[in-house]
C-alpha cells in the first residue's frame, strides 16, 4: 500500500469512528441523565477496569494493546466530563 491509499484508508476509518463516537456519546448522555435520578456519581473504578480489560482483550495486535488502552482511556474521560457537563446543568 503506498502512502496515498494509506491515507484515504485512514480517512475512512476515521470517518467511520466519529459516527461511532456521537453514538457513544448519546448512549453516555443517556446514562448521565439514569445517573442524575438515581443519585449515582459519574465515575465508577470498577465498570472502567472491567471495560479497559474487556475491550482490550479484543486487540488481536499485542503490540497495540497498550496503545488501545490508552485510547480507551480518552475516550472514557471525554464520556466521563461530558455526564459531569450534563450532570452539573441539572
Amino acid at each position: 500500500m503506498d502512502l496515498n491509499q494509506a491515507r484515504k484508508k485512514i480517512e475512512e476509518i476515521d470517518a467511520k469512528m466519529a459516527s461511532l463516537f456521537e453514538q457513544r456519546m448519546h448512549c453516555s448522555k443517556e446514562i448521565a441523565e439514569y445517573k442524575i435520578a438515581n443519585d449515582m456519581r459519574v465515575f465508577d473504578a470498577v465498570r472502567e477496569k472491567k471495560l479497559l480489560d474487556q475491550n482490550s482483550a479484543l486487540i488481536e495486535d499485542k503490540e497495540l494493546e497498550t496503545y488501545y488502552r490508552d485510547f480507551l482511556r480518552a475516550v472514557m474521560n471525554i464520556s466521563k466530563d461530558y455526564q459531569r457537563n450534563i450532570m452539573s446543568e441539572e
